[in-house]
């Protein structure tokens, strides 16, 4: 089909559909999927792509400028009967199909709309074609975005090949004073002193070795594996594993959740690793007899299923820190483990499609809070799996 077939592309040069692509020759894509649909439906078909900051792409068959601007909103929410009895009031068309496009986190990031001045019912042969071409427009941007990406990437000393050569040779220096110090004990454990110099040593090497953990993770993560999960046993088992580090420490270490949890689309490790470091951390700061608390809840921004919360602890060590620049690498200096522990956490929640913030919390106290989107931004008809 072309452009001057029964359903062509209009022309809507007052408002830009689009934006963010990288490449003509990818709205092209869009834009002959688009004719596609249109003509294994004989019905006007439309496209809405979203994010997090709204809708970043709509382009249709057969419509527009002004019903296309009517139509986005409608779309990115999820078309109810309100939107729908609108959309018949004021343009005379009918919405046949909306068939929301889910990413591999299970999160809608746009619709596939078929839309008709009369009543009309898709076979399912038609239906499945939709299905087939849905899955078709996820494919094409992503590709886009990865494209992208990989231009905007900076051939700097953070590739992907210099943090593992790093963290390798880092590791071998590591392991060789270590067999040093091992020699160096057994030959003289018996001269006075050498038991309380050699713990010294050790203890830095331990850190030492612990950062290096921290900073492969950080500047080369590794892929993430998504499933579905309960949030409260992760939580948990992260509460678990700091206790003994809490008991040293005379320290009071408590989980509140509030309610029932939504289950989470999340790489358990990954965001298992966030949570037990970020607690580690706060522990750290908090003064002997102190206590640290971990406060949980489910939330709905902006209509979204998701879980929040936040994490409490002492600022006595944070007196000057800028929270702006808390989450910058090796701005927040601890001893120990925790100068990439924030900045990695963040880079876990937003790969997860949430946020990690700090500010300050009750009685003058530090406070972290995070929020974890479920696994939709709104209930789904019939989403295409990922």
């Amino acid at each position: 089909m072309n452009s001057g077939g029964p359903f062509p592309i209009q022309s809507r040069s007052i408002t830009p559909p689009r934006h963010g692509f990288t490449e003509s020759h990818t709205e092209n894509l869009l834009r002959d999927s688009l004719l596609i649909g249109a003509a294994f439906t004989g019905a006007q078909v439309a496209l809405v792509m979203q994010d997090d900051i709204g809708a970043w792409y709509r382009d249709g068959s057969g419509l527009t400028s002004e019903q296309l601007a009517d139509l986005e909103p409608t779309l990115a929410q999820g078309p109810d009967p309100e939107s729908r009895a609108r959309l018949l009031e004021k343009h005379g068309l009918l919405v046949a199909e909306a068939l929301p496009l889910v990413d591999d986190r299970h999160l809608v990031v746009g619709t596939l709309c078929v839309l008709s001045p009369d009543p009309l019912t898709l076979s399912e042969a038609q239906r499945e074609g939709l299905r087939l071409l849905g899955a078709h427009i996820r494919i094409i941007v992503s590709m886009d975005r990865q494209r992208s990406e990989s231009r905007a990437t900076p051939r700097s000393p953070l590739a992907a090949s210099f943090v593992p050569g790093l963290v390798h040779e880092l590791g071998s220096f590591i392991f060789g004073i270590s067999a040093s110090l091992d020699a160096f004990e057994a030959r003289f454990a018996d001269v006075g002193g050498m038991s309380k110099y050699g713990a010294n040593i050790r203890r830095s090497l331990d850190r030492m070795s612990s950062f290096i953990v921290e900073l492969r993770e950080y500047g080369y993560p590794q892929g993430l594996s998504w499933t579905m999960l309960a949030l409260e046993p992760l939580l948990r088992e992260a509460i678990e594993h700091n206790l003994p580090l809490a008991a040293k420490n005379g320290l009071d270490l408590q989980l509140h959740i509030e309610g029932s949890l939504p289950a989470v689309n999340a790489d358990k490790q990954g965001l298992q690793s966030a949570f037990t470091r970020m607690i580690g951390l706060a522990l750290q700061q908090e003064e002997p007899g102190g206590h640290v608390v971990l406060d949980v809840a489910s939330s709905h921004p902006k209509g979204r299923s998701a879980v929040s919360g936040h994490l409490d602890f002492s600022d006595a060590k944070m007196k000057n820190v800028d929270m702006v620049r808390l989450f910058e690498p090796f701005y927040f200096r601890v001893s120990g483990m925790g100068r990439l522990t924030l900045p990695g956490a963040r880079r876990v929640f937003e790969a997860h499609g949430g946020t990690l913030t700090a500010g300050p919390g009750a009685e003058g106290r530090m406070r972290i809070s995070f929020m974890l989107p479920s696994e939709l931004s709104y209930p789904l008809r019939a989403a295409i799996p990922p």
